[in-house]
């Protein structure tokens, strides 16, 4: 669903039977209203990020290699969009890895969509890789 709705170009969960230790923490977080997935997250752990303060136009930081959750894909269906969905998703991923919604890395490039949730949830600014 996330490839039709997004024109995402390749999958980012490629597990299809039991689920498979990953040396990078391979993840995904499903979030459902009555039987049916209205959000999905998927995410893998990484040592290689530059900050951004989502400013169009503006350069990456300095590098850092704190071991942070990175987000590889958002998706939330569109009926339930604007409704804090995709806040919920990135926030069980910060609990899980146990840091601050701040300290969460997010894949370049962040979509103009992604870009609007990252500087809702981290207005100082976030770490891209």
């Amino acid at each position: 669903m996330t490839e039709r709705t997004t024109y995402y170009d390749f999958r980012s969960w490629s597990h299809v039977d039991e689920p498979e230790v990953t040396p990078d923490n391979m993840r995904v977080y499903l979030l459902q209203v009555n039987g049916y997935v209205i959000g999905y997250l998927a995410a893998h752990d990484t040592s290689d990020h530059q900050r951004w303060n989502l400013i169009d136009g503006a350069q990456y930081g300095d590098q850092d290699n704190t071991l942070r959750p990175r987000i590889i894909l958002v998706w939330v269906a569109g009926a339930y969009r604007h409704q804090g969905v995709g806040g919920t998703l990135v926030q069980a991923l910060a609990d899980d890895f146990a840091c601050d919604i701040a300290d969460v890395s997010w894949s370049s490039p962040v979509s103009d969509a992604g870009r609007r949730l990252a500087r809702r949830l981290s207005p100082e600014g976030i770490w891209v890789s």
